[in-house]
């Protein structure tokens, strides 16, 4: 477990569902459009909701209760839960609520039965209660730094995957990716953006940039030079500009920088699509590389006929493995990093991904089970595994391993190679399919303006 979170995951028990007319009835509850019940058997357990409870917000809605009575048409939402043999009401939505009209009462308010809404038994599951109350539209909104650790325990906690969260949140990758960088975070970062001092929106585009031991390094750095200025939360005037590598004194092109483009000009020769460009771009390109011709590479072979995988008893297909290069030194048994490919039906193909780098090491089977993407060819799969392993490097357990450089450089590699088997049609079929998602952005401050 991630020792760098806040709040460490836990394997809560399974909730056992009770009956709803035997807990109102024994409460001492009534039934009209709503159950209505008094305010001492309605129970709480912090484990049913996704925020941390703020006391300060709920007092406030003491006040309010005490000094205007209880909004009859916002009633709290409750399921039954057996406890001991006793179908007993607890609270999963609306917990500032709740204890605001424990406030109330404390100040001597008569506030009544408290209107109650609670869900069918069928329903109650910890990964709805967490769905739901991600969902659901109260006053005080989701954080990132909350919604970063519900997502993580819906995934490492009940095995949800990151399709199911996208769909049921209504958020996208990117917002899953940088809320993800927040929550592995250092704990120390945790406490400036959950106090206020720091904007999570403003630590997320630090930890990308430069990685989160040095995104906290640099936010309580601004901290300490925002506080100097009488200022109580950090902006992008109070940290220190980069360092930028001083200007090379000539403009000259280095011969590294010379032989990226030299093979960028190459793969734009080689792309199946080469020749649809207009004639002036396609006569530049042959007048560039003619004289180079002895430094390039061949052109790609033709395609062959790749074989169709076919499942095991599992549901693991056999498949293609492309290995990263081993470190020259340590004698590696497993390959640094690898993508794993198969071709399910004739161009319909899926991609895994292993890795073994540091101390760390994962890999997933190729195969069809959790709705993997279905890409249409084999080229279109290996970017596909580019994507994805290159999405693991953002995490400093992995990215500042001895063996990331040579990954880096054998995922950039991979990148840069044209698809022999990419046509017009294709092109054509994929800007047809692009659309702009639906996206959690910019973030939920946490109720605050």
């Amino acid at each position: 477990m991630n020792d760098k979170r806040t709040r460490p995951l836990q394997m809560d028990e399974p909730i056992v569902t009770g009956n709803t007319k035997a807990a109102v009835k024994a409460a001492g509850g009534k039934s009209a459009d709503l159950w209505m019940l008094p305010y001492d058997q309605i129970h709480y357990d912090p484990r049913d909701n996704v925020r941390p409870l703020d006391i300060a917000w709920a007092e406030r809605l003491g006040k309010l209760i005490a000094t205007d009575g209880y909004d009859k048409s916002q009633p709290l939402h409750c399921y039954v839960r057996k406890v001991d043999g006793n179908d007993l009401v607890y609270v999963w939505k609306g917990q500032h609520r709740y204890h605001g009209i424990g406030f109330a009462i404390d100040s001597g308010a008569d506030v009544g039965q408290i209107p109650v809404v609670i869900i069918e038994a069928k329903s109650v599951n910890r990964v709805n209660l967490i769905f739901g109350g991600l969902t659901s539209n109260e006053s005080k909104s989701t954080s990132p730094l909350e919604l970063a650790e519900k997502i993580a325990e819906l995934r490492d906690v009940h095995g949800i995957d990151n399709k199911t969260i996208r769909e049921r949140l209504q958020i996208t990758d990117q917002t899953i990716r940088d809320v993800a960088l927040l929550e592995g975070a250092p704990a120390a970062l945790h406490r400036l953006v959950r106090g206020g001092t720091v904007a999570a929106t403003l630590a997320i585009e630090e930890i990308r940039k430069h990685g989160a031991e040095k995104a906290l390094e640099r936010l309580q750095k601004g901290a300490d030079e925002a506080k100097a200025a009488g200022k109580a939360k950090v902006t992008k005037k109070h940290l220190a500009k980069p360092d930028v590598a001083p200007a090379p004194s000539s403009k000259k092109i280095s011969e590294p920088q010379a032989k990226q483009l030299l093979q960028a000009l190459q793969s734009v020769l080689h792309d199946p699509m080469f020749g649809k460009l207009s004639p002036g771009t396609i006569n530049g390109v042959h007048t560039a590389l003619s004289p180079l011709a002895d430094l390039l590479d061949s052109k790609p072979a033709a395609v062959a006929k790749y074989p169709i995988n076919t499942p095991n008893e599992h549901g693991v297909y056999t498949h293609e493995t492309i290995e990263a290069p081993r470190p020259k030194s340590g004698g590696h048994a497993l390959p640094p990093a690898a993508i794993h490919l198969a071709q399910v039906k004739p161009g319909k193909w899926i991609f895994s991904t292993s890795y073994n780098m540091g101390t760390g090491s994962a890999s997933s089977p190729v195969t069809l089970s959790g709705d993997p993407e279905i890409f249409a060819t084999r080229g279109q799969a290996i970017l596909g595994g580019v994507r994805q392993l290159t999405r693991r490097l953002e995490d400093p357990r992995v990215g500042k391993t001895k063996e990331a450089p040579g990954v880096r450089k054998w995922l950039d590699k991979l990148h840069a190679t044209p698809d022999p088997d990419w046509t017009e049609e294709l092109a054509n079929a994929r800007k047809e399919r692009i659309t702009v998602p639906a996206a959690l952005w910019p973030f939920p401050t946490g109720g605050k303006p």
